[in-house]
């Protein structure tokens, strides 16, 4: 009982840790910054957040984790075969979209992810040991 709620916990902290990532990478202004210079000298600098500079459409590509997250905590709360299934799944498709998008955003969801792998172990060394 007590893995159970450990799997179901480090599952809830991945959907919380996902959705500060994406909180965070919509809304952070520095984001995108610039510097442009006149003809008469003068040197300007912007800055945008990701939403300012790519549009709303990037929420899409930001929620997918937590949805992810989601999924799998509500597969944490069942003791199926399939819902363990589901967790390593869903660990393992948050760790390639955080390998693939390394170099931009994927540094910020492979906390989530790895917390979602353990729970996945977790989850499955707790059915074995029942």
């Amino acid at each position: 009982m007590i893995r159970g709620r450990f799997a179901t916990q480090l599952a809830a902290a991945a959907c919380a840790l996902s959705l500060a990532a994406a909180l965070f990478l919509a809304l952070w202004p520095e984001s995108y910054q610039g510097t442009s210079v006149t003809t008469d000298g003068r040197v300007t600098e912007t800055s945008a957040s990701l939403i300012e500079e790519n549009g709303a459409e990037v929420l899409l590509w930001l929620l997918l984790p937590v949805a992810a997250c989601l999924w799998a905590l509500l597969a944490s709360l069942s003791e199926s075969t399939g819902a363990k299934a589901a967790m390593w799944l869903m660990g393992l498709l948050l760790l390639l979209f955080a390998w693939v998008s390394i170099l931009s955003i994927g540094a910020f969801y492979l906390p989530p992810a790895l917390a979602l792998l353990v729970a996945a172990l977790s989850a499955t060394r707790r059915r074995r040991a029942a």
